[in-house]
């Protein structure tokens, strides 16, 4: 009989995103937890008779990305547009809410997701919301993370508030509106990233990049 391994993670009232796996297992462990003020995660792991199975073996950890804001984004009703952005990290794939009537939105949302390849690219995807019709597309963008996750791998402590780590610039290989800055804030190594969106004929989205160590997990 098959057992399950479900990792959920809840980073805001408005998302719930599940990964789930399968193993075939008789005996479980008890339920991990861990929290900070913006990630809350739990963890049901199963055991098998041969071998016990963790499931944080491959995660790296948590990436959190803060969708800020839009700016100039398309119109795709009469005069305004209903927009909502979703982001991509392998199978992992989660939304914000819906801003109605603004093309200038404020989403100020935090989105989670367990990282388990760096080489993976964070996709996003801004969305008209209709409801009567198929969600129209508002443009798109990648995030290349591997500039981040070098800047993490440095482990660095003590900078001063602010401290710029490293600069990525615009170019034809990236979505970038402006040059980024991995800055080194609040203790934190953050990124922030203002995207051009591809396929579309005008608007940018602001993210914020954070890392959150996850206890147990192989880590960076």
């Amino acid at each position: 009989m098959k057992k399950y391994i479900y990792l959920t993670i809840q980073s805001s009232p408005y998302n719930n995103h599940h990964q789930h796996y399968s193993s075939s297992s008789h005996n479980s462990l008890p339920s991990i937890q861990y929290s900070d003020s913006f990630v809350w995660i739990n963890i049901i792991a199963i055991s098998s008779r041969r071998r016990r199975m963790s499931l944080l073996d491959n995660v790296l950890g948590i990436l959190r990305v803060r969708v800020k804001r839009g700016v100039n984004l398309a119109v795709r009703d009469v005069s305004s547009s209903d927009p909502y952005v979703v982001l991509k990290l392998g199978r992992q794939k989660l939304k914000t809410k819906v801003v109605k009537k603004n093309v200038n939105p404020q989403w100020e949302e935090d989105l989670s997701f367990t990282v388990s390849d760096p080489n993976l690219p964070l996709t996003l995807i801004v969305y008209d919301h209709d409801f009567f019709s198929k969600d129209d597309k508002m443009g798109d963008a990648e995030i290349d993370l591997k500039p981040y996750i070098e800047a993490l791998r440095m482990e660095l402590s003590g900078l001063p508030d602010g401290t710029i780590i490293s600069t990525i610039g615009p170019s034809r290989g990236n979505c970038l509106a402006e040059e980024s800055y991995i800055r080194w804030i609040n203790d934190r190594i953050v990124q922030n990233i203002c995207l051009r969106l591809r396929n579309v004929e005008r608007g940018e989205v602001e993210i914020e990049l954070q890392w959150i160590d996850l206890p147990g997990s192989k880590g960076l």
